[in-house]
């Protein structure tokens, strides 16, 4: 398959022969602490830096402010390409705290509908700013996960991965995972994104990455270890899960 987008990690890009699909959507699952915003930071701190890539951080979860502290802490400094106008931090966290029940003037609406209207207004203008080649979405949990059926949640993932593939970036979309084990439940939002990647917390200490899917490809689909140090992610390609 043609060219590929580096991930920014050259561990995962091993595992992916040689990286994302250009202009598709890129689903990062993970429990909580598993590094998820580092990897969708080193994604689009790579195109910065290496590629001369435009870059928008969309985070639903933290301000700006503390966003830029944590990465500038793993030696990542987003304020210089910022200044130039190459990364844009779009602060999105208002978007999930509407009420389920909210008003435009007098009228009442569904709150989490106006949410989703919301951040897919936000995804556009902020390519038409910025033009970026990277998208990263951190993350979608708190915006889908009110929607508690599968037939409600389906077509609000599917109209996200739609507006992110819009705007021509190749797209990571982070989102919590629900079950873990064997015998877990797949999330929509897995069928719908072009890739799946899933991080883990192993029982015996340590931390496994994993390529679910990614179509058009040929992965290795094998658990592997990666570490998360002051660098942030580094992927252990070669080395096997014990």
């Amino acid at each position: 398959m043609g060219s590929r987008v580096q991930s920014g990690l050259p561990g995962l890009d091993k595992l992916l022969e040689g990286g994302f699909p250009p202009g598709k959507v890129v689903l990062v699952l993970g429990e909580p602490g598993t590094g998820k915003s580092i990897l969708a930071s080193q994604y689009l701190m790579w195109g910065l830096t290496s590629a001369h890539e435009n870059g928008v951080f969309i985070g639903m979860n933290e301000s700006k402010d503390r966003y830029v502290s944590e990465m500038k802490g793993l030696g990542m400094d987003f304020e210089p390409f910022e200044k130039d106008n190459k990364f844009g931090f779009v602060d999105a966290t208002d978007i999930r705290r509407i009420p389920d029940q909210a008003r435009v003037g007098r009228i009442p609406v569904g709150g989490r509908e106006l949410g989703l209207v919301n951040l897919v207004d936000t995804i556009q203008e902020a390519a038409e700013k910025f033009v970026p080649k990277r998208i990263a979405i951190d993350s979608i949990s708190d915006l889908v996960f009110r929607f508690p059926e599968v037939e409600q949640r389906r077509p609000v993932i599917l109209d996200l991965v739609e507006a992110l593939q819009s705007t021509g970036s190749t797209c990571v979309m982070t989102s919590e995972v629900t079950s873990t084990g064997t015998e877990r439940t797949l999330q929509p939002e897995e069928y719908l994104a072009e890739g799946v990647i899933q991080l883990k917390t192993l029982q015996k200490g340590g931390r496994s990455i994993q390529v679910l899917k990614m179509r058009g490809s040929k992965i290795d689909i094998k658990p592997r270890p990666y570490v998360i140090s002051e660098k942030g992610i580094e992927v252990l390609a070669t080395e096997e899960i014990y």
